[in-house]
């Protein structure tokens, strides 16, 4: 005897089987848009770490290529000179900050340009010199570039004093050698792209107007990038120890 299955079991299978199927092509496109989307984040980042690497290797090609020559050098070092600044002894602790402007040539250009931060103990000082060297978001002129995606900040201070008679070659006289008088700074280089970040402006302002870029031994303070970090901003920053070389009279 033979035996049929009813017509209404059979499309309530189909239903199933293609209920299932829904499930299944859905889930694999939940996975392939998941891949998508860290895939594009994975370049983005390294398209934006990319970017930053170049805006701070910029201002140190710079600064070297400007430093090569023995006049520019030799004003650096006087009048309102940014070296001039930093290295007088009652600066001691200060740095001397700039915000690279694109639509400036040359943004390192005296410390009329800069602004100054250091720590009173526990309490930070950044109004000695106004405010003009700090990077402002509200500020279109702020960014390296009219697309308005890369602020700059560049720090300059003095570095510690090195040992006794560091530099001194060898068969020099002690007594006559003046190489002693080698001084150096300390040039650091914050870039940011503030797009990237949820943090509001006035909390990514507070970050490069109320911090240095080193710690305080008596402070015991937060650093910019400390700050930044905190804000999740993506952010890169280079640092370099320059010794100045002795400039010919002639």
């Amino acid at each position: 005897m033979n035996q049929s299955i009813p017509s209404n079991a059979q499309k309530g299978a189909t239903l199933i089987v293609v209920l299932v199927l829904l499930v299944v092509i859905t889930i694999v496109g939940t996975w392939a848009i998941r891949g998508s989307m860290t895939s594009l984040n994975i370049a983005t980042n390294a398209q934006a770490q990319a970017l930053l690497q170049q805006a701070s290797d910029a201002v140190f090609f710079s600064l070297e290529n400007q430093t090569s020559n023995d006049l520019t050098l030799t004003q650096m070092q006087i009048g309102d000179g940014m070296l001039a600044y930093v290295l007088r002894p009652e600066n001691k602790g200060k740095e001397l900050v700039f915000c690279i402007r694109g639509n400036e040539a040359n943004s390192l250009e005296g410390s009329r340009n800069a602004s100054v931060v250091y720590w009173d103990g526990t309490a930070i000082k950044n109004t000695e010199q106004g405010t003009t060297g700090f990077c402002k978001l509200s500020r279109t002129a702020d960014f390296i570039s009219k697309r308005a995606a890369v602020v700059t900040r560049v720090a300059i201070r003095p570095a510690n004093a090195g040992k006794d008679w560091e530099h001194m070659l060898e068969g020099d006289d002690p007594l006559m050698s003046k190489t002693n008088q080698i001084q150096k700074v300390i040039v650091s280089v914050t870039s940011l792209i503030p797009n990237l970040s949820s943090s509001s402006t006035a909390d990514i302002n507070t970050c490069l107007t109320n911090y240095t870029s080193f710690v305080d031994p008596v402070a015991g303070n937060k650093t910019v990038t400390d700050c930044l970090a905190e804000e999740n901003v993506p952010y890169s920053s280079q640092e370099m120890e320059y010794t100045l070389k002795p400039v010919s009279a002639s």
